[in-house]
């Protein structure tokens, strides 16, 4: 009744367990919104006999004003994040949703401190969590649907699969309602309330942990394919590791476009995809860059902020390093989602590779050449195994959004106006 028609053989393999977790998850939060909700009657006024219908009106208008302006600008600013960074966004709405739940617990005791208006901005600040939260969680539990319903082989159906998620959550809802209305009546004190609270809501996030970090997604963010090129670099046979191995060396929550090292996790470098050229012109750029990136349709280089200029020399020797190695990638016109791929394993082979970070001296072009030689020779190699090892090359989630600019021509050396790209 709750698993999707042609269950296994129609999910992925990991489907189950998270399932499970997310079951769990959903009955600690059912009964901690128990608790939440009648601290949030009160705030609202119940039982308390100065209070009035319309003050608690306006409460529920200005908390409804935060909560709509709040989804309306995290939509524009998280919404093209959420799939290539789902597991991140999944976990992070929990946190936003229980922290949400704290707060409209606590609106009782809020009341009580002698600090004009701390009531009402905990409830609108609640309310803005809440929306925060149903952004992040709408686009990263799309995201999981569709991991789950394209196994390995065959394809599953993914409006099956949502209904049926829709209704074990339904069940769970009522069970958790029903075992509240049991326990919440013998819960009055506010030390029992708050202990009550912070155990379901300890629970809430270590199961939803556990719950994230158990996902094998075989979509390629920035954060997998630096794990599987550093991986394929480091192997003897150069081979490419399954997903299930990579999902154990990732992060939840990592910076974006940072590049470790897999094995003492140190930070190599950094680098973003789909700059725009008005982010390197504050230094001098070799003219012999155009040149190596001829055939290809992205262009990579440092971040000003990585590199000294020495005055008085031949500028495309007189640079040298400084700090940690921020690399750009500008992409141009008719790239595709390969030329996302080897743009960005281009990257992490320059941040990477100890072959050719000899010092601060080495010369930044040579680095790049370098790289470019490396990239050249191993990439087809590369993609096939990617494939081999059952992963997803045909969805590339590396640019989170449309690059700011793509460069449409290189006349004589130099680079022609970019085509602004919109979101």
């Amino acid at each position: 009744m709750f698993l999707p028609a042609g269950y296994p053989q129609s999910v992925s393999p990991d489907y189950l367990r998270y399932q499970i977790l997310n079951a769990l998850q959903a009955f600690c939060n059912s009964l901690a919104s128990l608790l939440s909700s009648r601290a949030i009657l009160q705030g609202f006024g119940v039982g308390d006999p100065t209070a009035t219908p319309t003050g608690a009106l306006l409460l529920t208008i200005l908390q409804d004003v935060c909560s709509r302006l709040t989804t309306i600008f995290s939509a524009h600013i998280f919404g093209s994040s959420l799939y290539p960074e789902a597991k991140t966004y999944r976990l992070l709405a929990d946190i936003l949703n229980d922290t949400a739940v704290i707060l409209d617990t606590l609106s009782p005791w809020f009341h009580t401190l002698s600090i004009p208006g701390l009531r009402i901005f905990s409830l609108c600040l609640s309310a803005a969590f809440k929306s925060l939260c149903g952004i992040c969680a709408g686009g990263s539990k799309a995201a999981i649907a569709i991991h789950f319903s394209t196994p390995l082989a065959g394809k599953g159906d993914i409006g099956d699969l949502n209904a049926k998620d829709a209704s074990k959550e339904t069940v769970l809802a009522l069970f958790g309602m029903l075992l509240g209305t049991l326990i919440v009546p013998y819960v009055t004190t506010p030390s029992a309330t708050y202990t009550a609270l912070f155990i379901l809501v300890a629970l809430h996030l270590t199961i939803n942990y556990f719950g994230v970090r158990g996902l094998i997604l075989r979509s390629l963010n920035r954060q997998r394919l630096s794990i599987i090129w550093i991986t394929y670099r480091k192997s003897a046979t150069f081979q490419v590791p399954i997903p299930s191995v990579t999902a154990a060396s990732e992060r939840i929550f990592e910076r974006s476009g940072i590049i470790r090292d897999v094995d003492t996790h140190e930070v190599q470098g950094q680098c973003t995809i789909g700059s725009s050229f008005s982010d390197i012109l504050r230094s001098p750029l070799p003219v012999e860059l155009l040149d190596v990136f001829d055939q290809e349709r992205y262009i990579l280089w440092f971040d000003p902020r990585s590199l000294v200029h020495h005055d008085g020399q031949d500028p495309a020797r007189s640079l040298t390093f400084s700090g940690l190695r921020h690399l750009h990638i500008f992409l141009k016109e008719g790239y595709t989602s390969t030329d996302q791929l080897r743009a960005w394993v281009h990257a992490v082979e320059v941040c990477c590779d100890r072959s050719i970070l000899a010092d601060d001296e080495t010369d930044p072009l040579e680095i790049i050449r370098t790289a470019h030689r490396t990239i050249s020779s191993k990439f087809s190699d590369f993609l096939s195994k990617l494939c081999a090892a059952g992963w997803n090359t045909d969805e590339v989630a590396i640019m989170t959004g449309a690059p700011q600019l793509v460069i449409t021509d290189i006349i004589e050396g130099s680079v022609e106006p970019e085509a602004k790209k919109t979101r």
